[in-house]
């Protein structure tokens, strides 16, 4: 191209021609700030930056310039100074795309073919600890209760990470008709799709694991990520329904358990049947305290003392009542309030001289007509009449 037709084709000049646009062309819109790829270069990945670069610059045809297609006119030549103008530019745009923190440790360089080679030179290495420790983790990969789409996020930045060092041979043999990279793409979505499988969590996903890997051609990734995906879709909604009637039975066993449960109801006296208290404490068996007063004494089994008229007298029943509780015989004291002899305690156990003394001492202000009510728990069905 010469430089009258490049003249004409800067700026775009001529619209109506879109041929005129080659190799030399810069719009308005080419800049030296501007950043061709969203990748950037951080040393490790170089496959990927070189790749994304490269498919910028061949956008804009300019990828000549690179890889030397494009040689440097010489210096009489009317296109020097629009090839530096191009030149300059790539230059620029390439270490745009590259880390800062690393941009500082390479050499700057005017030409863009051999800021590539130097470029190529320091980062394009073989990484084999890298490649073993991808397969390794690719190996490893599971899905571990997360959700497809994390896990398969996951596998998808390793298998792109891999391919970066490990790419698929392009053939470059003129007229193949083989087709051979078609079939190594194929082979290896093949792979990534048992891979992607066999990660998956054991509950829930073996129909559709099973309907894909019975089919005779496997779908393509993307069909089996849908289908997974909404095999988890089901699950959910599975899930979510069982929850809603878990709480309905939770309230139908708390009602049963609530009504079917029945308070321990006090113990009988096989002597003279009445609840309360048990037969080694029952008065009829150890004799009836002082303090029992002129009350009536059962002296047959039987529900308190019967008038002559047939009916039960019961004495003792009631928050405010006689005493509620039958105590062992009352022992025989001093003057000064001790007991004489351990004998008196029969059927008391579990309470020192003091307390034993207390216990006479609120005893004794019952019977002499004091009415204040003890605190304590009682038994609203007790019957505690002799």
């Amino acid at each position: 191209m010469t430089g009258e037709e490049n003249k004409s084709g800067v700026g775009g000049s001529n619209t109506t021609d879109k041929k005129m646009s080659g190799p030399y062309t810069l719009t308005s819109n080419d800049n030296p700030g501007n950043v061709i790829t969203q990748v950037r270069l951080k040393g490790e990945n170089y496959d990927e930056w070189a790749r994304a670069v490269r498919t910028s610059l061949r956008a804009k045809k300019k990828y000549g310039f690179v890889d030397g297609t494009i040689e440097r006119p010489t210096d009489d030549s009317p296109d020097i100074e629009d090839w530096w103008s191009v030149n300059s530019m790539l230059v620029s745009w390439i270490f745009n795309t590259i880390e800062p923190t690393l941009r500082s440790t390479i050499s700057y360089m005017e030409d863009v073919k051999d800021l590539w080679e130097e470029i190529k030179q320091r980062f394009s290495v073989s990484n084999g600890p890298r490649v073993q420790q991808i397969r390794s983790d690719l190996a490893n990969c599971k899905q571990n209760g997360q959700s497809i789409v994390t896990y398969y996020g996951r596998l998808k930045s390793l298998w792109d990470e891999l391919n970066n060092y490990d790419p698929i041979p392009v053939c470059e043999c003129a007229g193949c008709k083989c087709n051979v990279t078609t079939k190594l793409n194929k082979k290896r979505e093949e792979e990534r799709i048992h891979q992607f499988l066999m990660g998956l969590d054991e509950g829930g996903y073996e129909t559709v694991r099973s309907n894909i890997l019975s089919a005779e051609s496997l779908p393509n990734l993307n069909r089996v990520y849908a289908m997974v995906v909404q095999q988890e879709q089901v699950q959910i909604m599975t899930s979510t329904k069982e929850e809603r009637g878990n709480p309905m039975s939770f309230v139908v066993q708390a009602g049963r358990n609530s009504g079917g449960e029945r308070k321990e109801k006090p113990s009988t006296c096989s002597i003279c049947k009445r609840k309360g208290h048990d037969a080694e404490n029952c008065f009829q068996r150890i004799g009836y305290p002082e303090w029992w007063g002129e009350r009536p004494r059962t002296t047959t089994g039987g529900r308190g003392s019967t008038n002559g008229r047939g009916t039960q007298q019961n004495y003792g029943r009631g928050r405010g009542g006689a005493a509620r509780a039958h105590a062992a015989q009352t022992p025989s004291f001093d003057g000064t309030r001790n007991i004489v002899t351990n004998s008196d305690r029969t059927g008391i156990t579990g309470l020192s001289n003091e307390q034993w003394s207390a216990l006479l001492n609120i005893l004794d202000s019952h019977k002499d007509g004091n009415t204040e009510r003890l605190t304590g728990p009682h038994f609203d069905d007790a019957d505690w009449s002799g």
